[in-house]
């Protein structure tokens, strides 16, 4: 006897990607915020420019530790990308040390963008310049300190057993964040250190 189709199973519910639309906006928003700040940043340089004042003194913004900061988000790139890859393949030690990795570079980001801040000399009460410098180095710095809490949290619950193969979600979107962190550093890095 044939079997009808009110006997087969039910299929397994997918849970909606929530997560992953929820971060897409709060990225999308995250960006948005950033790029208005820098937009603020580059006309009021340029008003300066055209007035003939001097925006930074010579030499004060060096090219190298900022340097070091693009080429360690691109390597952080790589190992968010490989922990949302090991945790659908089941590979939870690698994602571990994928994710693991990346919020060490995180780390190394902060580190080096307090000593790019303290090696300036610039003072919040200087030129507008100056404080304009301290306008989007903090405004990237709660970013990243958001990417990282974001990144700790997924491993946390990573650690617990809340990802796998059918459910990488949180990963996919922590990876997400730190993709459009990443951009907001590499445009800024442009804007601000190379062409100063």
């Amino acid at each position: 006897m044939a079997a009808t189709t009110t006997q087969l199973a039910a299929p397994a519910i997918r849970r909606p990607r929530t997560v992953l639309v929820g971060t897409m906006f709060a990225s999308g928003a995250a960006l948005m915020t950033y790029f208005g700040v820098l937009a603020v940043y580059v006309s009021e340089r340029a008003a300066a420019r055209d007035a003939g004042e001097e925006w930074f003194p010579e030499g004060v913004i060096e090219l190298g530790p900022s340097g070091w900061i693009f080429w360690t988000l691109v390597l952080a790139t790589f190992t968010v990308q490989w922990a949302v890859q090991a945790i659908r393949n089941d590979d939870r030690p690698n994602a571990y040390i994928a994710l693991a990795l990346t919020g060490m570079f995180g780390a190394a980001v902060f580190n080096q963008l307090w000593f790019i801040i303290n090696d300036t000399g610039f003072a919040l009460a200087g030129t507008q310049g100056q404080f304009l410098f301290f306008v989007m180095t903090g405004t990237y710095i709660v970013f990243l300190i958001g990417a990282v809490v974001f990144l700790a949290l997924t491993t946390m619950r990573a650690l617990f057993g809340q990802f796998g193969p059918s459910q990488d979600d949180g990963v996919a979107a922590a990876a997400m964040f730190w993709h459009a962190v990443s951009v907001m550093y590499w445009v800024t890095w442009i804007a601000i250190f190379v062409t100063k």
